[in-house]
């Protein structure tokens, strides 16, 4: 078994290192061989606290060493590590009725947490050590199918978060892919930002265990301040990353543009090889400026569900694309350019808690997943066009894709962090627009009113509501953990709210 084996991995490589950055900048230095041995020692530990092969186990908190600890020390003892998403998730009471509701057997928390009455018995603060507790029991532990090896829920960008059940030949064909495709040496430094909730943050620390590379941890709050400093080779993350220096070339005098963005790129550290982003509508103008920067910038295409599904790589490239479909996958067109995978070795094999209920139209019987993006093949090449479940049908009948409205604004202003068009009604359309300068609001409006002359009636925005960037976090809740959108907020608490 692959995550079975991580632990002992980590003996192969004893002298690399894995760095965990605070937000007060503080570092912590540990080589593969000392975390070798406090995992052995943990695994001790959890074993004699009865914890065994099978048992579902809650991991909580934000980014340290002890969650990636305890999620290697879990996978070698065989249990079934259950990553909860931290965000929105502060009192011990409401992680308690999480741990209730689906019956887990104990509870890992990497730090005390407030109001611990409201948690349960079985829970041990991993700064705390040694670690002991009592199992609890439960007698409707969903039965697993057989391979499941982690859970892991959704980032919810339609409200609602879904329990993915991954499995170890998933998870070990995504790791292989990754190091054969990026040509991953023990010479490289692989940055890891979101959170380990976030599955993708995980695989990328047992991709760098895997190939004996080193592994950086930072917080997404110190970044940049953290990059030049910590030097990685390979970043992933979200477009947001690269808006930064998008949005800082764009806004510079345009004789000076190239000149001062080959200067500005040193923000991301002078040993970087590869630059992947994807998971949010990626800006096509961003992905060519960073290329003609003479920086690796490439988009990227996955799921929880399949893996990579399509990928950009050096000398096999196209702006404005995910790239071709990765090796073992491959890519058809359903329904309204809706994007469906024949994988052959998918990631997940179904949900879990929550989200069964539509398990059945996702993973189909013919052995098809369906993503719910959509999306255009050209000569091989994967452009994405948005979600199926975004598009707004107006009461003629009408379709519209919102990220296409989206996207025109967004190229047309640089200082745009981002944009939402939704419904207004039955007949009329509404945008909600983040800029990182608000003084610029009556030019976002004016150059709308222009964009609106140019389409059909049932495509123009009647209203448009200017918010500050500011407000785009993960704790606000109108970001994901993923630094995703969250539609479904936008619409409850900024939209609907009567603040406009």
């Amino acid at each position: 078994m692959f995550v079975d084996s991580l632990v002992d991995k980590l003996a192969e490589h004893p002298a690399q290192r894995m760095r965990f950055v605070a937000r007060d900048r503080t570092t912590l230095d540990k080589t593969y061989g000392e975390i070798h041995d406090d995992a052995v020692r943990l695994m001790d530990e959890l074993r004699d606290s009865g914890l065994g092969p099978g048992d579902l186990v809650g991991v909580f908190g934000p980014n340290s060493y002890e969650w990636i600890l305890a999620d290697l020390a879990l996978l070698a003892l065989g249990c079934v590590p259950v990553a909860i998403p931290a965000e929105n998730r502060h009192e011990s009471a409401e992680i308690g009725a999480f741990v209730e509701r689906f019956r887990l057997a104990a509870l890992l928390v990497t730090r005390p947490l407030p109001g611990e009455a409201g948690l349960p018995a079985a829970t041990a603060v991993l700064s705390e050590r040694p670690v002991k507790l009592g199992p609890a029991r439960h007698d409707d532990v969903p039965a697993l199918p057989p391979g499941v090896r982690t859970i892991a829920f959704s980032s919810g960008t339609a409200g609602t978060q879904k329990g993915l059940m991954l499995t170890d030949d998933g998870i070990a064909n995504t790791v292989e892919l990754s190091a054969r495709a990026w040509r991953v040496t023990t010479d490289d430094d692989i940055l890891i930002v979101m959170p380990y909730s976030n599955f993708q943050q995980r695989y990328l620390t047992y991709l760098a265990i895997s190939t004996g590379c080193a592994a950086t941890v930072v917080p997404p709050e110190i970044m940049f301040q953290a990059l030049k400093v910590v030097e990685p080779t390979i970043i992933l993350g979200p477009p947001s990353f690269f808006e930064v220096l998008y949005n800082r070339v764009m806004a510079a005098d345009p004789a000076e543009r190239m000149d001062k963005g080959r200067g500005w790129l040193s923000m991301y550290g002078s040993r970087v090889r590869l630059m992947y982003t994807g998971s949010a509508p990626v800006p096509p103008a961003m992905v060519t400026l960073f290329q003609e920067l003479g920086a690796p910038l490439y988009e990227i295409y996955g799921s929880t569900e399949v893996g990579w599904i399509a990928m950009n790589v050096p000398g096999a490239a196209r702006a404005g694309t995910a790239g071709r479909p990765v090796d073992g996958v491959t890519v058809e067109l359903g329904d309204g350019g809706e994007v469906v995978v024949r994988a052959e070795r998918p990631q997940v094999a179904g949900y879990v808690y929550e989200g069964v209920e539509t398990q059945d139209a996702v993973f189909r019987p013919d052995g098809r997943i369906v993503t719910g993006d959509l999306g255009v093949l050209e000569d091989g090449f994967l452009r994405l066009a948005g979600r199926k479940n975004n598009v707004i049908i107006t009461r003629s009948g009408v379709k519209i894709n919102p990220a296409e409205l989206e996207a025109g604004i967004e190229r047309a202003f640089p200082g745009v962090r981002a944009m939402v068009a939704l419904p207004d009604g039955a007949a009329l359309l509404a945008c909600v627009v983040w800029l990182d300068d608000p003084g610029r609001a009556a030019e976002v409006e004016a150059h709308i009113t222009r964009m609106n002359a140019d389409h059909e009636p049932s495509h123009r925005i009647a209203t448009t509501l200017v918010r500050p960037a500011e407000e785009l976090t993960v704790e606000s809740g109108l970001l994901t953990r993923n630094f995703k959108i969250d539609r479904s907020a936008v619409r409850r608490t900024v939209w609907t709210s009567g603040d406009r």
